[in-house]
């Protein structure tokens, strides 16, 4: 599914750092007896083993007395295991097409937010996902600047120069090429361009890589001093349902993950201009593999990985099994020959006590019996040597 490890530790850091700040505040106010005391004795999260949170992003342009909410500038809902140990999250393009019934009707995502909070926000993302998020944080641009600041800034390569002015809205970008070390302002402009050929979609990349270098830096022992700081600018900044108890707990995972194993997609789908607005339409059925295979990969069985060995004598024949293998979805760790190549029928051999996808591989190279041999030294599940009886039907021979 073009699944790609990103790290999004940085929103667990927010939550965190807000509950934390949270929990304090009820003990020097005084008011942890009561509500206070009673959701101290309430297990994390009601005791879930598994929860799903909703990240906003807000953005602030356009906010009034009579519009108090803005638009949701970043979507993202993500999902942590706590019995797994499994993180993942996924990006949904603030233009996504979703009808909000009762809201006037087909509208982007980013303006479920504005119309009816996170509460409306959660309902739009589950009703295009098939998953409702239980939980959800808020954060606003000014909080995440001032916090990249805190932190002296984050280097990051910018990609080009970026270039945009919208007088009305109050925003204004002019970044150059490179790499450089961006501060609060900065960072917000890197983050919130989308002036490209792929508009929403670049920008979701971008703010993918720079949450990586930004979580990077609040975690290194360096920044620690920077913390208490931190955790003050952010709880002013940050809305969330959670309880400090419950962001306490996220506290003490979030620092056993392990960043490279953090998964994160985007929505799949396509650009599409309706009513001459840009929305972006989710592809439903790549949609729900994606979303399979991100938040409930228990469910997700994995092949077998092969190895495919030439004995056939007929040059290319290992490739090209190897190739209709991969169509069917099996990963191929290396091609090469066999230590013959007059093999007259292909052979599969096994190893593993699983030979059921043994079989099915047995039938897809034209192989009449399957062998099991435990050997630790080989790297794939199964070996695949092709006969000749393989090579001649492949090639139409």
């Amino acid at each position: 599914m073009g699944k790609v490890g990103f790290a999004i530790l940085v929103f667990f850091v927010l939550v965190v750092s807000a509950g934390a700040g949270a929990l304090l505040g009820y003990l020097t106010a005084g008011t942890f007896i009561g509500h206070g005391f009673r959701q101290a004795l309430q297990p994390p999260f009601g005791g879930r083993k598994l929860v799903r949170i909703l990240i906003l992003g807000e953005d602030n342009t356009g906010r009034s007395k009579s519009k108090p909410m803005g638009l949701s500038d970043t979507v993202i809902l993500a999902s942590i295991n706590f019995e797994t140990k499994h993180v993942a999250a996924l990006s949904i393009p603030r233009d996504t097409k979703v009808d909000l019934d009762g809201y006037g009707g087909v509208r982007k995502i980013n303006a479920a937010h504005a119309l009816g909070g996170p509460a409306l926000a959660g309902i739009a993302v589950g009703s295009i996902v098939g998953v409702k998020p239980e939980y959800y944080v808020k954060t606003n641009v000014e909080g995440f600047a001032h916090s990249v600041d805190i932190l002296g800034g984050v280097v990051i390569d910018v990609e080009k120069d970026m270039r945009y002015r919208d007088r009305r809205g109050g925003l204004y970008i002019n970044l150059k090429k490179g790499r450089q070390l961006l501060d609060g302002d900065k960072a917000m402009q890197y983050v919130r361009f989308r002036h490209d050929a792929m508009g929403d979609i670049a920008r979701i990349e971008r703010q993918q890589k720079f949450l990586k270098a930004l979580a990077a830096k609040a975690l290194a022992p360096e920044n620690f001093p920077k913390l208490p700081r931190l955790m003050a600018s952010i709880l002013k900044n940050v809305e969330t349902d959670l309880t400090p108890r419950d962001a306490v707990y996220l506290a003490k995972f979030v620092r056993k993950v392990d960043l490279d194993r953090v998964q994160m997609a985007m929505l799949p789908g396509v650009p599409q201009t309706i009513g001459g607005a840009s929305y972006w339409i989710a592809d439903t059925e790549k949609a729900a593999q994606v979303v399979r295979e991100l938040f409930f990969p228990e469910t997700v069985v994995r092949l077998p990985k092969v190895e495919v060995l030439n004995g056939s004598g007929m040059n290319g024949a290992g490739q090209r099994v190897a190739d209709i293998l991969r169509q069917h979805g099996y990963e191929i760790t290396s091609v090469g020959n066999a230590d013959s190549g007059s093999y007259a029928s292909s052979q599969v051999i096994c190893h593993s006590s699983n030979v059921q996808y043994a079989n099915q591989i047995a039938g897809i190279v034209n192989s009449s019996t399957v062998k099991q041999e435990y050997d630790p030294s080989v790297k794939a599940d199964v070996t695949v040597i092709v006969g000749r009886n393989c090579a001649l039907a492949d090639s139409g021979g």
